[in-house]
């Protein structure tokens, strides 16, 4: 497993790699270096030993406005659109799904897991299993388990689809099945595709959570985390995917795009230039302290 932030910038790319050794069960190895990535059009491409010429990595994203806890003059940066990520046949890449041009100055928490397993595969939206707005995960570490914490991000293959909506998941009790959303309402595109990581088994190291979004923890735009791997830890790593239904129990919807944000001495989830989510809007979160 790697996790790593890249952050544009129109000369430079900052890559730091932690790389967690799938024997050492008990402790992490990291070192932290230069790195590049190439912004071109809608995309930024990931130029890493870990992920190049690697097809059947699996990634998982969320964008960082405050890479370490430093943040690039927020007046240069616009909301985003939903991302996904994608293979050109030598590297990975993080995408806008909407086809608009990739920013700079933007980074990216980045989780690579490099195969599939039980607890970490690509859901296709085909056949039954797409209906309406949605796709039903069908696996057996998440199939009757309303308790079960998911990571989903966008996969632009196998069948090449572009769907430019914000996903979240949500419990369906007479399915007994999880699915993939779209928090908009729109249909769900024929070949979407997602990558779905259950619980933290394989991430060597994080840890899951799940925050509720309350009139206490709600600060202007952001819902604040209080987590003791990212409190007073500008260095945290955290990913977050949004969850309607919080433990088989209904909830809120949140259709802006999420960032991570490190302010003070919290880390938070961020809808960069909308309105914080309404309260009662949850996210799973998969954290690092490092």
């Amino acid at each position: 497993m790697s996790k790593f932030i890249i952050r544009l910038a129109p000369l430079l790319v900052l890559l730091l790699l932690a790389s967690v050794p799938q024997a050492n069960a008990q402790g992490v190895s990291a070192y932290f270096g230069l790195g590049s990535a190439t912004d071109s059009a809608d995309s930024t491409f990931i130029n890493n030993g870990a992920t190049n010429g690697r097809k059947g990595d699996l990634l998982f994203v969320l964008p960082n406005l405050t890479p370490g806890g430093i943040s690039p003059c927020p007046c240069l940066l616009s909301p985003a659109p939903a991302v996904g990520v994608w293979f050109n046949g030598s590297q990975w890449a993080v995408f806008n799904e909407d086809e608009s041009t990739m920013g700079t100055l933007t980074a990216f928490n980045i989780l690579v897991l490099p195969k599939a397993t039980k607890t970490a595969f690509t859901v296709v939206a085909k056949g039954k299993a797409r209906s309406g707005n949605h796709v039903v995960i069908s696996a057996a570490a998440a199939n009757n388990n309303p308790h079960a914490l998911l990571q989903v991000t966008q996969n632009f293959g196998p069948d090449a689809v572009f769907n430019p909506n914000q996903v979240g998941v949500r419990y369906y009790k007479g399915l007994r099945r999880w699915v993939i959303f779209n928090e908009d309402g729109h249909p769900m595109p024929a070949g979407a595709a997602f990558n779905v990581l259950v619980g933290s088994t394989g991430s060597n190291g994080g840890k899951t959570a799940l925050v509720t979004t309350t009139t206490s923890n709600r600060a202007g735009d952001s819902v604040r985390i209080s987590n003791p791997e990212t409190n007073g830890n500008p260095n945290n790593f955290v990913l977050a995917t949004q969850d309607l239904s919080p433990g088989g129990k209904a909830g809120k919807g949140d259709t802006s795009v999420l960032y991570a944000g490190y302010s003070g001495s919290r880390e938070a989830l961020v809808d960069w230039a909308n309105p914080a989510p309404a309260v009662g809007a949850a996210f799973n979160l998969l954290v690092f302290g490092s």
